[in-house]
């Protein structure tokens, strides 16, 4: 993949992660805060004050996501970031680590 395509995905991943936080917001009334640090870093805080925190690693091409519950290290397989210690898809995981984090059912938008 082209670094261009490998931007171009995690700039979709980061979107996506912005549309289940204003989704979550709208339907459980979580005061959410999401802040881009560059193109390359996407952290999602809590009320409790815990956050997610979603980093693009050009030189590997790899998508990283770190919370107080563990961190992985995603790879695109086809259509999708998949964890490289096989923990699954990336919505997947960002969904249990979020719903862990703010002790509701939170769902998460299918990511296209």
């Amino acid at each position: 993949m082209t670094e261009t395509q490998y931007l171009s995905l995690i700039a979709q991943a980061f979107a996506w992660i912005e549309r289940a936080a204003e989704g979550w917001d709208a339907q459980h009334d979580l005061d959410l805060e999401t802040t881009r640090n560059g193109s390359s870093v996407l952290e999602l805080e809590f009320p409790s004050r815990q956050k997610i925190i979603t980093n693009a690693q050009a030189p590997t091409q790899q998508l990283w996501l770190a919370s107080p519950l563990g961190a992985h290290h995603f790879v695109r397989e086809g259509d999708a970031w998949i964890d490289t210690r096989g923990a699954g898809r990336f919505e997947a995981v960002f969904q249990q680590h979020a719903a862990r984090l703010s002790g509701l059912p939170l769902q998460v938008p299918p990511m296209v």
